[in-house]
């Protein structure tokens, strides 16, 4: 294919030369056009290189080409605004949503990243309505990086109506787009029917989070949203404004409930943690209740919750065959309840179950692999030590 393109353009008039690099072997030019996968295209024009990022087809990239030897023809502007102290507070307090990226303009990883951003950019640049990312030079604009707290590069933050959060998604032009769609839309999402929270409840894995409002307007349920948006990433939020479910839940407009499934409830805590959101809660309040009862007496501790869930010590885990389907679920709540009874009196502890499956590598590293026992326990400490009860 790609023989077949050097020959028609060049043909083209006036002749176009197409070349190839062994980028393995020319490390010192791959380093200098930031090529980092293969194959990497790059139109050289006057020397300076244009991205290419269209399809493979000898059609598309020969027009690409002839498009950019046109000597008329100029690169499109950066989709990407480029912030100052003097425009920064205008463009961020405006804006529902923005991705501002703080670079260096000597660190490789920003180099790398901003062909990258760029393409994003574009990309959100023709959404309805669009989703703006920018940039700071955090050398020149010293005062916004300490303000900011950017102390390595580069340092990525969403803001919301000025309010700064920290970016946790990818750094490749799809993954930024993606990510930032689903930042762009609302943190909780809206039940309507009490069917839904009886499933939460009879089918759910983890902690259920409902906000109960009189409406849109109702200033409780800005508050919400807005603290909401800080824990997106760690938790699912939902809210309400059906009456059906503020009765099922008997609580009134203007109540955070926090719950766990049924398999996780137990007589020793309450089936429910309500929060009463008044005009003074503040942010931080609803950020607290939500953390304070994220997980239940007894929790099930696996790989897929261990890191959101599970970084708090000292954390007991006992480790058996933990099941919850249909068949084992009866076997499963047996060793549970057991580890109840403990973690009732221990509040200062954090107690889960793990499977022992799951963990084998962990029970290995305990020397517990060999133990001949049908249950395991051990204490993860602060300091990163683990202790196996012998």
């Amino acid at each position: 294919e790609y023989e077949k393109i050097a020959k028609t353009l060049k043909e083209n008039d006036p002749p176009i030369p197409v070349a190839k690099i062994d980028a393995t072997a020319a490390t010192s030019l791959a380093s200098r056009f930031d090529v980092s996968g293969y194959p990497t295209i790059k139109i050289l024009k006057k020397g300076q290189p244009v991205d290419y990022d269209g399809s493979r087809t000898e059609d598309e990239i020969v027009a690409k080409v002839k498009e950019v030897s046109d000597p008329n023809w100029t690169p499109p502007p950066e989709a990407t605004m480029v912030l100052t102290q003097d425009n920064f507070d205008d463009v961020v307090n405006s804006a529902d949503i923005i991705l501002v990226e703080f670079y260096a303009p000597w660190c490789g990883h920003c180099k790398r990243l901003a062909p990258e951003y760029e393409k994003a950019a574009q990309e959100l640049s023709k959404r309805t309505p669009p989703i703006p990312l920018a940039k700071v030079d955090a050398t020149a604009e010293t005062d916004l990086a300490k303000k900011f707290d950017v102390s390595g590069y580069p340092t990525l933050k969403i803001f919301r109506k000025g309010k700064p959060y920290d970016y946790n998604g990818p750094r490749e032009k799809y993954g930024i787009v993606d990510y930032m769609i689903e930042q762009a839309g609302p943190p909780s999402k809206q039940i309507q029917a009490t069917k839904q929270v009886q499933e939460f409840l009879k089918d759910g894995d983890d902690v259920i989070i409902i906000g109960i409002f009189s409406g849109e307007t109702d200033k409780a349920y800005q508050l919400y949203q807005e603290a909401a948006n800080g824990l997106r990433e760690d938790y699912k939020f939902h809210h309400t404004f059906s009456n059906e479910i503020a009765k099922l839940l008997k609580a009134s407009p203007g109540k955070l409930v926090v719950m766990q499934p049924e398999k996780f409830q137990s007589k020793h805590e309450p089936k429910m943690h309500v929060l009463d959101l008044k005009d003074s809660t503040d942010g931080s309040e609803i950020k607290e209740h939500v953390l304070k009862h994220a997980l239940p007496l007894v929790g099930h501790r696996k790989p897929s919750n261990d890191v959101k869930r599970y970084t708090k010590r000292p954390l007991v885990v006992v480790y058996y065959t933990v099941d919850f389907s249909f068949d084992y679920r009866v076997a499963t709540q047996y060793w549970r309840g057991k580890v109840l009874e403990v973690a009732k009196d221990f509040p200062e502890y954090v107690f889960a179950v793990s499977d022992e499956e799951d963990y084998s590598s962990e029970i290995k590293d305990l020397g517990l692999l060999e133990s001949g026992e049908d249950v395991n326990v051990a204490i993860l400490d602060e300091g990163g030590k683990k202790y196996a009860m012998e």
